[in-house]
């Protein structure tokens, strides 16, 4: 591959135009990784600074951190230090209401039977509602798996997404190795992977190259801290780090294991409550609007990576995403193209994600499909 930056940033345009339109603070970087070659685009400039946005550009990366978190296991597995089939409630005397099924793997593939969020959390929510995780604290998390009765949950051994049972994992694999979450993450990923800016806790320099997110009205918001579930959503990182991450799925077999890209799962549990109903909803406005941004299929889940399907591509696609209250991560990559995607923004998109043309994953899928061979 020859094209410079210059070529991609002009060859994205009439994608990415449509989509940044009227975010007057945007801050937005595009990686591409095919093969050995990498190229970058980025629009907008840091504030207060100035300074160009590059690939250097930190973001918080959101549920895009769960696919760290069950990295760290499959290595562990890899090591034979823990197996994936082992049941919670033989982890610690705190995990003993849980039923045989909430196993190592049911946590890392959206099974367990957990939900989406542990009953407990309002009482950080109304402490901080800015910063929502930020006072949920490890004693909270204990008290609420006091709550079970050994009884498995009603979506147990079907996907359905679940942030308190990756941050559940996330918890459990620190305290098997005595070490906190960033350094776990930083002694078995980043260091290896030489990922020198994927972390929590920013130093003087880092804290220069952060991007201040932003709400879909334009609104500055506060960065998150999630201390007690770090493992679904708590690292931030850049379009450099992200594209050794992805690439190391093929560049680097023995440091992620094909069986994590294996198929496990294929059901989905259907959205209840008013999660049920927005998703109703938006469904309807997406058909009502015609054509989608991007042809796309849910084929399942992985040990870390949803998997879907691009019919004009015939490709299987290995994807995550993630968002906080000001910034929006993807990843994806078609292993057999060796052509990965990394798209990073500080612009929230609850709404736009739900109901709108644009949404971070959407252009994602849809740069992979208009630039793997």
């Amino acid at each position: 591959m020859t094209a410079t930056a210059t070529d991609l940033k002009t060859k994205l345009e009439p994608l990415i135009n449509p989509w940044i339109k009227g975010k007057n603070h945007i801050n937005l970087v595009v990686g591409l990784v095919q093969g050995e070659q990498r190229q970058i685009a980025s629009w907008g400039t840091l504030q207060p600074s100035g300074k160009a946005v590059d690939d250097t550009t930190l973001f918080e990366i959101g549920s895009v951190t769960k696919v760290f978190t069950i990295t760290l296991l499959a290595i562990l597995v890899e090591q034979g230090k823990l197996a994936l089939e082992t049941p919670v409630n033989q982890m610690g005397e705190a995990y003993q209401k849980l039923p045989d099924t909430v196993t190592l793997e049911s946590l890392a593939t959206h099974t367990s039977g957990l939900p989406r969020l542990p009953s407990n959390l309002d009482k950080s929510v109304r402490q901080d509602k800015n910063n929502p995780y930020n006072a949920y604290t490890v004693e909270d998390l204990y008290e609420y798996l006091q709550t079970w009765d050994n009884q498995p949950g009603k979506t147990t051994g079907i996907i359905s997404y679940s942030n308190l049972g990756v941050g559940l994992l996330g918890h459990i694999l620190t305290e098997f190795l005595g070490l906190s979450y960033e350094d776990a993450i930083a002694q078995y990923i980043c260091n290896p992977l030489n990922l020198s800016d994927t972390c929590i806790t920013l130093n003087a320099a880092q804290k220069q190259r952060f991007a201040q997110g932003y709400n879909e009205d334009g609104k500055p918001v506060q960065p998150w801290d999630l201390p007690t579930l770090a493992g679904a959503g708590a690292l931030r990182s850049t379009a450099t780090d992200l594209l050794t991450f992805m690439a190391a799925n093929w560049q680097s077999p023995s440091f992620a294991n094909p069986k994590m890209r294996e198929l496990r799962y294929q059901e989905f549990a259907p959205n209840s409550g008013l999660y049920g109903v927005v998703e109703k909803l938006g469904d309807w406005v997406q058909k009502w609007r015609g054509q989608p941004l991007v042809q796309r299929e849910m084929r399942g889940i992985s040990l870390g990576w949803m998997l879907e399907y691009l019919p004009l591509r015939d490709r299987v696609v290995y994807t995550y995403t993630g968002g906080t209250a000001g910034h929006r991560a993807f990843c994806g990559f078609i292993e057999e193209a060796q052509t990965g995607v990394v798209v990073l923004s500080n612009y929230g998109d609850d709404f736009a994600s739900i109901f709108g043309r644009y949404a971070i994953d959407k252009v994602g899928l849809k740069i992979l499909e208009t630039l793997s061979i």
